[in-house]
C-alpha cells in the first residue's frame, strides 16, 4: 500500500497482534487514517473484528475497496441488498440520457437558493377554501404559513377576526392535511 508511518499501535484499539496481521498485509497506519484501505481489507488482514470495527467508524472506513468492474458486479458484492434493490442496481447501468433524466448540473443552482426554497413556508391561499382576501386577514393576526395555520386556536381566530368558527376550523384541518 502507502509507505509511511507504521506505528500501527498508534491507531485507536490496535493491539502488538493486530499491528503484526496490518505490517504483514503491508498496511501501514497511514493507510488507514487517509482511507486508502476498506474495512474487508483490514479484516483480511487478520485485524480482531472489534478492532477493525472501531477503525471503520474512527476513519468512515469504506466497506470494501472490491467492488468489480460496472454497476452489475457492485450489486453483487454490496450485503444487505434485497433481491429487488439488487436487480435495481444492476438495472442502473444503463444509459440514464436513454432514460430520460437529465443530467445533474450542480453549478445550475448555488446551494442557497436551494435551501431558501426549502426554507420558504408554504402560503396560507395553498389550503382549500382560503382566498387572498382570506389570507390578508389571516395575516393580520400573524397567520402567514400553512404550518402555522394547522396549529391555530380556530375559536380564538374566528372572535379576533369576526369569522365563522366552523369556517376557520375547516381551514385549520384542511391545513394539517396540506402539510
Amino acid at each position: 500500500m502507502t509507505e509511511g508511518p507504521t506505528d500501527h499501535t498508534t491507531l485507536p484499539g490496535v493491539d502488538d497482534a493486530d499491528a503484526t496481521a496490518l505490517e504483514r498485509a503491508d498496511i501501514a497506519a497511514v493507510d488507514v487514517r487517509e482511507r486508502a484501505v476498506s474495512y474487508r481489507d483490514v479484516l483480511d488482514a487478520g485485524v480482531d473484528r472489534e478492532t477493525a470495527t472501531v477503525l471503520r467508524r474512527e476513519f468512515s472506513l469504506p466497506y470494501s475497496t472490491r467492488f468489480g468492474e460496472g454497476l452489475a458486479d457492485r450489486s453483487d458484492e454490496v450485503t444487505g441488498l434485497q433481491d429487488g434493490e439488487r436487480d435495481w442496481v444492476a438495472a442502473s447501468s444503463s444509459d440514464w440520457e436513454e432514460l430520460g433524466v437529465r443530467e445533474y448540473d450542480p453549478v445550475a443552482r448555488q446551494p442557497a437558493a436551494i435551501w431558501a426554497d426549502r426554507d420558504r413556508p408554504t402560503p396560507v391561499t395553498a389550503v382549500s377554501g382560503v382566498g387572498p382576501a382570506d389570507a390578508d386577514r389571516l395575516a393580520d393576526v400573524g397567520i402567514t404559513s400553512v404550518r402555522q395555520l394547522s396549529f391555530v386556536d380556530a375559536g380564538l381566530v374566528a372572535d379576533l377576526l369576526d369569522l365563522n368558527v366552523m369556517a376557520v376550523r375547516t381551514w385549520r384541518f384542511a391545513a394539517r392535511d396540506a402539510r
